[in-house]
């Protein structure tokens, strides 16, 4: 086994190892004597890499939209026929899988020994089996998929604000693809993403639970096979504008209760893995001091009725994109909105927060933070997100508390541009 690079926090006492596999499979294994081991298998290739080529080619591939998360799907069929969930549950291990605009991961929680499911989750992520039947068949699957969040709302909400704060960027397509889009993918297309991105030095493997690396090592080189001799893959996005798409959308669903969503655009991202940490820690403080159940703007609108404790507000961001969101069911969505309206010029034009408010919020958002290493999911998930984005695990606390007040002020005249704002509402069907 290479010497592992181990990352600590003395602060925390907790710390990970880093190897490289001999494959170029990246591990990470956290010791954490907890009920469970997690682990998870990913590989960066998300609903966002829909346009590739080969090194050694000239034009890009174009690829239907949803097909990372169509390939997910099939990876879990074998030639064998045998199931893969009932293969894992056989030794004690709950799995599940999740396409993103970044990666696709493959993952289980056991409370048993990792070596077999370990070997199982490696075996069916390696080993495609792509028929014209069988991707026939998935076809048909997702497509009840698409239509099933096609009638959710708070997917409709959420489709139809992406559609509007983005001109090209992908983030614009939902991650299953459309009807349409699924029924151009060929097994011959599957393989060749396979081929692509379904290589050892594009994956990251995480394991979370009470474990050593020596263990976790020992399995890894028994089951991972070598790397593929295969060209450097080169992807390809669509460039941002900075402008929105178009500014509102409105549409009728069969709902009880009318539905708002308010986006506003980021058009300050900065080009650091680090400050774009920081920056998505700062917005969000924002959302909680201005839009969390402890504001007065939650607490006067709650009281009058306009809105409920289902009202949201986040900031998100993925490659080249991120944005705020604020969400809510509302007997009156064009009150609603006006009030919002009215809250962002009032926080453009005199942003006030009590100090005594700013370290509450500012050290919950710690305390979650420090409460995530209870979990060894939510370890795994952070180490994930922070191996996607660029950032370190460890660091993440201490940008938390490099925030200060006096920079939220001032975040705060900036980002709430109307210009930079777009709205979707839901109404119930007439009758």
């Amino acid at each position: 086994m290479l010497d592992p690079i181990t990352v600590k926090n003395a602060f925390l006492s907790e710390q990970y190892d880093k190897i490289v596999h001999k494959s170029g499979l990246t591990v990470y294994v956290f010791p954490k004597k907890l009920s469970t081991t997690y682990a998870s298998l990913t590989v960066r290739f998300g609903s966002l890499d829909n346009r590739f080529r080969f090194e050694n080619e000239e034009g890009f591939l174009m690829l239907p939209d949803g097909i990372a998360h169509f390939l997910e799907h099939k990876m879990f069929e074998s030639e064998d026929h045998i199931d893969t969930f009932d293969k894992f549950a056989a030794v004690g291990a709950s799995a599940n899988a999740y396409t993103s605009n970044e990666a696709t991961t493959y993952l289980f929680s056991t409370v048993g020994d990792i070596g077999e499911p370990l070997k199982i989750l490696v075996d069916y992520v390696f080993h495609p089996y792509f028929t014209e039947k069988n991707v026939q068949k998935e076809v048909g699957i997702i497509r009840q998929e698409i239509k099933m969040y096609s009638d959710s709302p708070m997917s409709r909400l959420y489709d139809s604000m992406m559609e509007l704060l983005y001109v090209n960027h992908g983030i614009r397509t939902n991650i299953c693809g459309s009807c349409e889009s699924i029924a151009e993918i060929t097994p011959e297309l599957l393989y060749r993403c396979h081929r692509a991105f379904y290589r050892p030095d594009n994956m990251v493997l995480i394991v979370v639970g009470d474990v050593t690396s020596e263990t976790v090592m020992t399995i890894v080189d028994g089951v991972i096979p070598p790397s593929v001799e295969a060209p450097t893959v080169i992807r390809e996005y669509s460039e941002e504008p900075e402008e929105l798409c178009s500014r509102s959308a409105e549409f009728h669903m069969d709902i009880a209760r009318p539905k708002l969503c308010v986006g506003i655009k980021d058009v300050a991202i900065p080009d650091t893995p680090r400050e774009r940490e920081r920056r998505a820690i700062a917005i969000n403080l924002l959302c909680d001091l201005f839009f969390g159940e402890s504001s007065p703007f939650f607490d006067r609108l709650y009281r009058s009725g306009l809105i409920s404790r289902d009202f949201s507000a986040c900031y998100e961001s993925s490659i080249g994109c991120a944005h705020m969101l604020l969400a809510a069911a509302t007997d009156d969505p064009d009150a609603l909105l006006s009030e919002l309206k009215r809250e962002f010029a009032r926080i453009r034009e005199n942003p006030m927060i009590e100090p005594a408010d700013f370290f509450r919020i500012h050290s919950v958002h710690y305390a979650e933070y420090v409460k995530d290493f209870d979990s060894t999911e939510e370890i795994a998930s952070a180490l994930l997100d922070a191996i996607i984005d660029g950032t370190e695990l460890f660091e993440t606390g201490a940008l938390i508390r490099s925030v200060t007040l006096a920079e939220l002020l001032e975040l705060a005249k900036d980002f709430f541009r109307e210009d930079m704002m777009a709205h979707v509402v839901i109404r119930p069907m007439k009758g």
